[in-house]
């Protein structure tokens, strides 16, 4: 791709993570409120109906969606428009760190891990889902500060 159509790319691309940063924001206040802090008493109550079941499948898709869409898409077009060379995600994360764009790369890491169990998992036993689902909370707030940091960057950086 030449820089037009990377910026091109770079201007859809934030145009979807910010409907995609609402969507999860939204969800989660439906789904924990204003509280991340979840037990497995509080898991069975969030689980006791269909609808706290839907928000569950709702929050674990738009999680795993917002944190696939900047890993694999957005930071690869952010790296390369930024004279970077593109490579492994784990090292495109450890760019982004030194370039103070994330707080930590392990962190994206954990997150990745995470999307998984949030949609497969928790049918099981929904207790052991408990300590996931409140790291899954507390992430939302590392991937929306990050994605802002991002966000900004390109915007400063890049004739958006």
């Amino acid at each position: 791709m030449d820089s037009k159509d990377d910026t091109d790319r770079l201007r859809y691309l934030i145009d979807l993570i910010d409907r995609e940063d609402a969507h999860l924001l939204a969800v989660r206040s439906r789904f924990l409120g204003h509280c991340c802090d979840v037990d497995a008493q509080r898991m069975q109550s969030l689980l006791s109906d269909d609808v706290g079941v839907d928000r569950l499948e709702s929050f674990g898709a738009k999680f795993g969606r917002m944190q696939d869409t900047v890993m694999d898409k957005f930071i690869p077009v952010l790296l390369r428009l930024s004279g970077e060379r593109v490579v492994a995600a784990i090292d495109n994360l450890g760019k982004m760190e030194r370039l103070c764009l994330i707080e930590s790369a392990d962190a994206w890491l954990q997150m990745r891990n995470l999307r998984n169990r949030l949609v497969h998992e928790y049918f099981d036993r929904p207790a052991d889902m408990a300590p996931a689902l409140e790291r899954a909370c507390r992430f939302t707030d590392v991937m929306h500060a990050d994605y802002q940091a991002m966000r900004e960057y390109a915007q400063s950086h890049f004739a958006l």
